[in-house]
């Protein structure tokens, strides 16, 4: 019974040893924070602009997009407040795949229509088209989402702290 509790407790990891899952991890945490801080805080500061965004993209109704401009910008903050203060991580984690999830299919299919519109993804100071561009930067953010909820989804958490 001693070896077993030995063996298991020799397994367990040092707060400073190095890993690269707990590297993965704190790295796209932060990745997450920041990007939805600058999508965030410009749709917050212009409504208006993101709400003529989000009717650019002809998808919803008026009263839909709306709703969609009230509330986006402000679950952009609060992710980023749960990514920066590394608090709710799996929770934000798992609506960030979601969400990335639904912001690609949304420009996937605006680019497929032949639309030439902004993104509206970093507010008005940031014009981008819809392209290959913004298309391989939000499938890249997918990715990233989609590895780190597999690694806890099978079992490889890395630490909360």
């Amino acid at each position: 019974m001693s070896e077993l509790v030995e063996t298991k407790l020799s397994k367990v990891s040092t707060p400073g040893e190095f890993s690269l899952l707990k590297l993965f991890d704190r790295s796209v945490t932060w990745i997450f924070g920041v990007v939805f801080l600058l999508s965030g805080i410009p749709h917050w500061d212009n409504p208006y602009f993101f709400l003529g965004s989000v009717y650019a993209y002809k998808l919803v109704s008026p009263g839909i997009g709306q709703m969609v401009a009230i509330v986006m910008p402000l679950v952009q903050l609060i992710f980023a407040f749960c990514f920066l203060t590394r608090t709710f991580l799996d929770a934000a984690h798992l609506g960030t795949l979601f969400l990335f999830l639904c912001f690609a299919i949304v420009q996937s299919t605006a680019w497929f229509r032949g639309f030439d519109i902004s993104c509206g993804c970093f507010g008005p100071s940031h014009e981008t088209t819809i392209g290959w561009q913004t298309l391989s930067v939000i499938y890249f953010l997918l990715a990233l989402s989609f590895v780190r909820n597999l690694f806890v989804f099978i079992g490889h958490r890395p630490s909360t702290r």
